[in-house]
């Protein structure tokens, strides 16, 4: 028996609903068809199919063995298609999720010189801060912040973004503005929950000139709203309802640079946030993908060095004045 041409048969007689089509596709007997795939069916020691004179249906096993022929057989196909053929395997379509806030801010804006220098590939762009199931959801690939701890993903650290610490004017006027976290008395934060554990995240500082072992945590930080999308969240904070650190992000920036959020607590460093690419550590990378990792990379890294050149430019401002 060929199994591979088995495999092929019998996705071809699952997607057409019929033994008499997909012999006819892959250009052999009927009889031919049926004894193959009933060959492939006493290999694997299970039912695949349940055949009746109006239609073919898949039985439970069947299902799971569709599934998993469908992603080895594109997989192939991918590989033999990248395989001394580098234009081609340029084009095509990618499937990326991404952060919402950076996909607004960050990724849409810089999209077009992507374009231009690679005017055949095709992106589908999702954006939620939600966690994705790769395989399931056929995505190539995703990009999230904060340490990798699955196992089944491999990935490449695009950069580190300083964290800072900020609120709105109208708040400080009310609360008075902390130089120092021993100073938040009396102060609430906007925090950021987890939508899969609905943990809030903790807060945390560095004093200044100390080592990254230094770190003094809040875990349960003070708040009167939450969220769990970054825009809301810095909305949040914009409307008044309290401290918010946050990673210095290219929106972030422009609510610093438009007043609408002011720089607090000048010095006192969080842990920069580390952001990832990620893709499954068991499918092969077309060209198309590494390409456009190779941009997201340049991306943020050009990203980050903004953001830290902002960050010492309004800390050195801040401690300046009176």
């Amino acid at each position: 028996m060929d199994r591979m041409r088995a495999m092929e048969l019998f996705l071809r007689v699952v997607e057409t609903g019929s033994f008499t089509a997909a012999a006819q596709a892959l250009r052999m007997p009927r009889t031919s068809a049926t004894t193959e795939l009933q060959a492939l069916e006493a290999h694997l020691g299970v039912r695949l199919l349940h055949r009746t004179t109006r239609r073919v249906s898949l039985t439970n096993d069947g299902s799971l063995y569709y599934e998993e022929v469908r992603r080895l057989l594109k997989d192939l196909a991918e590989v033999e298609s990248s395989l001394g053929r580098s234009a081609a395997s340029t084009r095509g379509r990618i499937r990326v999720d991404v952060p919402a806030a950076a996909g607004r801010h960050l990724i849409a804006p810089a999209l077009p010189a992507f374009f231009a220098r690679h005017p055949d590939i095709v992106l589908e762009l999702g954006s939620s801060d939600r966690p994705v199931d790769l395989v399931a959801e056929g995505v190539d690939c995703v990009v999230r912040g904060g340490d990798v701890h699955d196992e089944s993903l491999v990935g490449r650290r695009l950069a580190h973004l300083p964290v800072v610490t900020c609120a709105a004017p109208g708040y400080l006027a009310a609360r008075g503005t902390p130089r120092t976290p021993h100073e938040l008395e009396g102060h609430v934060f906007v925090n950021y929950f987890s939508s899969r554990t609905g943990k809030v995240f903790e807060v945390d500082w560095r004093p200044p000139g100390a080592g990254p072992d230094a770190r003094l945590v809040v875990r349960m930080a003070r708040h009167l709203v939450a969220a769990n999308d970054s825009d809301t969240w810095v909305a949040l904070a914009v409307a008044g309802l309290g401290l918010l650190q946050t990673p210095c992000s290219a929106h972030v920036r422009a609510c610093l640079e438009r007043g609408e959020l002011r720089l607090v607590m000048p010095g006192w460093r969080s842990e920069p946030l580390p952001s990832n690419i990620l893709y499954p550590a068991a499918r092969h990378l077309p060209a198309r993908v590494r390409l456009f990792i190779d941009w997201l990379s340049e991306l943020y890294t050009a990203e980050a060095q903004a953001a830290e050149r902002f960050v010492a430019d309004a800390e050195a401002r801040a401690l300046a004045s009176p």
